[in-house]
């Protein structure tokens, strides 16, 4: 069984950005499965509490981004960048940089739900490149920003999902997260980081 973690950057109840994970989730064919992650259980990032005094809920989260195949972030835009919980987040996933963090030859690909009709494509430029930087894999083109969102979601027969339009985007985004696993992509920027590590030796 592929392994999806899925990564909510938006702490609210009921989230656009929540919805549309769920949305995603369901999407996901035979031989897939869905995980959730919370980013609200984490704290404040804070190089005092590495090591020894590292929080249990860190290392819940780091082993989960290493039982993962691939991971799908939703994000809001907030003032036209990445929301702090989602920086945060990856503030301590990619800590400790050596050997490997948690991040490296993790594929992922992201989407932003917002209220906006013009807004959202910068959260998603500002994580892919974060992630790319800290050694993971990224589907660098197609972005996926569900615009005016809130008009989007329909219910089908008591499920919640998207409009024809909208679900065959989201449907194309997690294709893409796909090839990136299922051709391995990860071990190129793997066998890099772990030869940046040796020179650091």
């Amino acid at each position: 069984m592929t392994t999806i973690l899925f990564l909510v950057g938006s702490l609210r109840k009921d989230s656009l950005n929540g919805r549309l994970a769920r949305v995603a989730a369901r999407e996901l064919p035979p031989g897939y499965d869905a995980t959730f992650f919370d980013l609200g259980t984490l704290p404040f990032y804070s190089g005092d509490l590495e090591g020894e005094d590292t929080p249990a809920m860190v290392g819940a989260f780091r082993e989960a981004l290493r039982r993962a195949d691939g991971v799908f972030i939703t994000t809001p835009e907030y003032n036209y960048a990445l929301p702090g919980i989602v920086k945060n987040a990856l503030d301590w996933a990619s800590r400790p940089m050596l050997p490997r963090n948690a991040i490296v030859g993790r594929p992922m690909n992201a989407a932003v739900a917002t209220i906006s009709g013009t807004n959202g494509i910068r959260s998603l430029s500002d994580l892919k490149r974060i992630w790319a930087n800290c050694g993971g894999v990224t589907v660098n083109a197609f972005d996926f920003v569900l615009q005016n969102a809130p008009a989007k979601f329909i219910d089908d027969h008591g499920v919640e999902t998207l409009e024809p339009v909208s679900l065959a985007t989201l449907r194309f985004a997690l294709a893409n997260l796909r090839r990136l696993i299922e051709h391995e992509t990860g071990r190129v920027s793997e066998a890099n980081w772990d030869a940046f590590a040796e020179q650091l030796r």
